[in-house]
């Protein structure tokens, strides 16, 4: 079984345990041809810049508190762990986009929970 495979599998596995245990995400759909997490973001929270590699995305925010997030996509899914520098908090969140990949809608929560803390949603920045 290659690498990509294996990947795969085990992004499904866990996208299955944490939805039938109660973990909050939305059902991924296909992401359109053309569309990435890719790019810069205005935030309700601030700025948040993505850099998508194949099925992984990290990048950071800045504004209300300042971090990073990282983690897989699945389809149109995005699931992810944040960290803050300042406060050394952390926790799960998830975003799904819009089939034009211009908008962004998800949450977030603490530890590892992916709700409790907020909604998170992103309009693509044109500049």
């Amino acid at each position: 079984m290659g690498p990509m495979i294996r990947t795969t599998l085990g992004l499904a596995l866990l996208v299955a345990l944490l939805t039938g245990c109660g973990g909050g995400l939305p059902s991924p759909e296909p992401l359109p041809s053309g569309v990435s997490f890719d790019g810069l973001w205005d935030t309700n929270w601030g700025q948040l810049e993505l850099r998508q590699r194949g099925g992984h995305v990290h990048g950071r925010y800045k504004g209300f508190r300042n971090g990073s997030v990282s983690g897989t996509t699945d389809g149109n899914l995005f699931v992810f762990r944040w960290t803050q520098q300042e406060s050394r908090q952390w926790g799960r969140g998830y975003f799904q986009i819009s089939p034009d990949g211009q908008t962004m809608k998800g949450n977030w929560g603490y530890g590892k929970t992916y709700e409790g803390g907020g909604s998170w949603w992103a309009n693509r920045a044109n500049r």
